[in-house]
């Protein structure tokens, strides 16, 4: 092992006020010696194409808000991120800027509730160096011991929010997939950063798993917790892990009250709900209760998945359901959303019909 194997990492040596440097042996030598005989698993959720419901940011916050942790890790941003394609935020106050708050790819060894470690991969998705990044992971999976690598993102799909959400398992651990998932494709798929690791790490003979949760098509551009709970639900049972829910689970139960209350309040909203819960429950079986796909299988299209609720969003600007900032704080639900982006091109026809 050398050093230029981590040259996209800034390393952080525990002891770091006793002069030690930061460099890779001294590092996964830290990690390693604090590690169970089985090793650690380690938990990756990556804000990408794949965080409807803004999964990563709500599991990387919760977890790192609730339980013991302590950064291992960075990778350089100015070597993996274009920060002109989706320019960081900054706070401007009267005659100051303050608060930057630029992309970020970090390492953090975590406590579950039960003090048995893990590691978190978490931030934003790179644009750059995907091959390098992908090596120093595998490598850092090798030297760490890792014993299970776990993934977790989330899909838009047309799937109401009454019914439960669905999830498509993935990996090469079959006593972790099977009869797990509600929907199970065969398709050409975008690739994201995640879906490229979990490859590489499968083709390399490491254990993976993954799970992708089904979020309801018109609540996934904003925070929505049960996405958060069901990750950390079947995160926590592949990895052995005992991961917190609790708040989690109350802010879901008050988006849930907030979201059921409004359709009730609005027909248009009440009749698409209704339209997805005929598909649903046409399509799905209690083995599969997301399968909401057409006979061959294909993934609908924008226009399909739910336009009379897209059109509901061009009309309604400040509706608090299915804005990109809805429910940024569960405990306060706030009343005002933008839903400038991620809006499909029209389609009159609201046909949701499979």
């Amino acid at each position: 092992m050398h050093n230029h194997d981590f040259d996209l990492l800034h390393l952080n040596a525990v002891e770091a006020e006793e002069g030690q440097d930061a460099s890779s042996e001294v590092v996964l030598h830290e990690v390693a010696q604090q590690r169970s005989a089985r090793g650690p698993a380690m938990l990756v959720s990556i804000a990408g194409h794949t965080d409807a419901g803004r999964l990563s940011e709500q599991l990387s916050e919760y977890l790192l808000a609730t339980l013991p942790n302590r950064q291992v890790a960075s990778f350089d941003v100015d070597a993996i991120f274009d920060y002109r394609s989706r320019r960081p935020q900054l706070t401007f106050t009267e005659s100051r800027f303050s608060d930057y708050r630029g992309p970020a790819l970090e390492l953090y060894e975590v406590e579950d509730s039960l003090g048995r470690k893990f590691l978190l991969l978490t931030g934003d998705e790179p644009d750059f160096q995907w091959e390098r990044i992908t090596e120093t992971l595998i490598e850092l999976v090798k030297q760490l011991g890792v014993r299970l690598t776990v993934f977790t993102d989330a899909l838009g799909l047309p799937a109401p929010h009454t019914r439960p959400l669905g999830v498509t398992a993935h990996g090469n651990r079959p006593d972790l997939i099977e009869g797990i998932s509600t929907w199970q494709p065969n398709a050409h798929v975008e690739a994201g950063l995640v879906q490229v690791l979990e490859a590489r790490l499968d083709e390399s003979g490491h254990d993976v798993v993954g799970y992708t949760v089904h979020v309801p098509h018109y609540l996934a551009a904003g925070k929505y917790p049960p996405v958060a709970v069901a990750a950390l639900e079947y995160a926590g049972a592949a990895g052995e892990l005992m991961l917190p829910t609790d708040e989690l689970r109350e802010a879901a139960r008050m988006v849930d009250s907030d979201i059921s209350e409004q359709v009730s309040q609005n027909p248009q909203i009440a009749a698409v709900v209704e339209q997805l819960e005929r598909n649903f429950d046409q399509y799905a079986t209690p083995q599969q209760r997301s399968l909401l796909v057409k006979d061959n299988e294909a993934v609908p299209d924008a226009e399909e998945l739910g336009a009379a609720v897209e059109e509901y969003l061009r009309t309604q600007p400040g509706d608090v359901i299915f804005g990109q900032a809805a429910h940024d704080d569960a405990e306060a639900p706030s009343s005002e959303t933008d839903t400038s982006e991620d809006t499909p091109p029209e389609d009159d026809s609201g046909d949701t019909k499979r």
